[in-house]
């Protein structure tokens, strides 16, 4: 099912304004961050220049929020080497995506900065 429009809207704005952040570090020339929206998931994209031409960026999923419509909550996922999803098991699901996104920040399980 599709992410609630008023639902979707705050998500973005939450992971705009995460990106917007940690894009305008210093380095932001060489690593950005962008949202990206499928139909009940979010997915927050780690860009870097490409190797063989710096002109093209590079997209690497960093995490991914899965929309719940039966419970009203998302969930946090993180992707292993073959870009299989899998849940956060120390984070509970929440209704407000700002306090996932601390998760990602915080990293508990060493799986999304590596």
């Amino acid at each position: 099912m599709p992410i609630p429009p008023e639902v979707r809207a705050q998500a973005e704005t939450a992971l705009e304004e995460f990106c917007a952040q940690h894009s305008s570090a210093p380095g932001a020339d060489r690593l950005r961050y962008k949202c990206q929206f499928e139909t009940s998931a979010a997915l927050l994209l780690e860009q870097r220049p490409g190797f063989m031409n710096p002109d093209d960026w590079v997209s690497v999923p960093r995490a991914k929020f899965r929309y719940s419509q039966a419970r009203n909550e998302w969930s946090l996922y993180w992707a292993d080497t073959s870009s299989r999803w899998h849940r956060v098991s120390n984070v509970k699901a929440a209704k407000d995506i700002r306090v996932l996104l601390e998760s990602v920040v915080a990293d508990p399980l060493g799986v999304f900065w590596s």
